[in-house]
């Protein structure tokens, strides 16, 4: 008799409120209180967000954030509603946005952890509930649909925000997988490799360590530029790079375009639902060269952009941003 032995696997699947825990401290998540800059296009996504978000709710008496974060856009929104409760699974994320309430001297915000997916608030405790780029991360979006229906009041508000994948596609990554090497301070080499497919439409991103003795490994540490760059691009696909690896982690993370995530909410039994288009501010002012000389404008452009919202096309736009109510 023959043993045939087989390679433990070295994929690991994570969820992406652990890479969140990971990462929270550090960069966009970082215990800081934002300060928003004109040449930072993401400030002015931001910056839309809110007065979005503030739109759809102002008025409201118990606001839930689902997937706060570290307290956006509740820490922006407060004073436009009664209550907010803000959840996470991430404890660090959590912490970092408790940090900033306690900062802000805000009284009228809760933070906590908590499973989007299994709520242990009491039926209709809600009449308006918030998710900023949350929901693509939620393993089951079903399931947290239904504890949304069940905590929201009738005709409870729900706004959502979500990346557009029809832009993303056509105007960011590369559609089939883009790959990158890189050299880390402790001398490890890691290979991030971001694949996307239609159907379903679903983004999966790998973060692969490459065994430095291995055959690519050892090419790599010879090659000069990578050694002064400590970054390299590469076309190579994850299979390639796989039998280099001692380990690869990935997650997967379900792409909206405006028809896709309208699909979502009227399946579970959402109405009124209406889907609009934002993140265009920025690249109209840096097109024209003027972004730089906004500063004292942002809050004021970033408001106008959302009330033209509702009129800007969603096919052509970077963000989504729905809206509908409970039935």
């Amino acid at each position: 008799m023959v043993c045939v032995m087989r390679r433990r696997s070295i994929f690991k699947k994570v969820e992406q409120w652990e890479i969140y825990n990971r990462i929270a401290g550090h960069d966009n998540y970082a215990d800081v209180d934002k300060k928003f800059l004109p040449k930072e296009r993401y400030d002015w996504t931001l910056l839309t967000e809110i007065e979005l978000f503030r739109n759809a709710v102002k008025g409201c008496e118990k606001v839930l954030d689902i997937g706060c974060g570290t307290g956006h856009p509740s820490l922006y929104i407060a004073e436009d509603v009664r209550s907010i409760i803000g959840i996470d699974k991430s404890e660090r994320m959590i912490e970092t946005a408790k940090n900033r309430l306690k900062r802000s001297r805000i009284d009228n915000i809760i933070f906590k952890v908590e499973d989007a997916e299994n709520l242990e608030f009491s039926s209709k405790s809600f009449d308006a509930i918030i998710l900023c780029g949350s929901l693509a991360s939620l393993s089951n979006k079903k399931k947290a649909l239904q504890e949304i229906r069940r905590v929201l009041t009738k005709n409870g508000k729900v706004a959502c925000i979500e990346a557009n994948w029809l832009y993303q596609s056509m105007h960011e990554r590369h559609f089939h997988g883009e790959g990158n090497f890189v050299l880390t301070e402790k001398g490890l080499i890691r290979y991030r490799y971001v694949r996307r497919s239609v159907r379903p439409r679903m983004e999966t991103d790998y973060r692969c360590v490459i065994n430095p003795n291995s055959v690519l490994g050892k090419k790599l540490l010879s090659n000069h530029h990578f050694l002064e760059c400590k970054t390299l691009k590469t076309e190579m696909s994850i299979e390639e790079v796989e039998p280099y690896c001692d380990e690869i982690e990935y997650d997967e993370q379900e792409n909206f375009d405006g028809e896709t995530i309208a699909r979502l909410f009227k399946e579970n039994g959402f109405k009124d639902i209406v889907v609009s288009g934002y993140g265009i501010m920025y690249d109209l002012l840096n097109n024209t060269g003027l972004v730089n000389k906004m500063v004292s404008y942002m809050k004021e452009l970033s408001k106008a952009e959302a009330n033209i919202s509702e009129v800007l096309d969603p096919l052509k736009t970077e963000m989504l941003f729905l809206t509908c109510k409970c039935s």
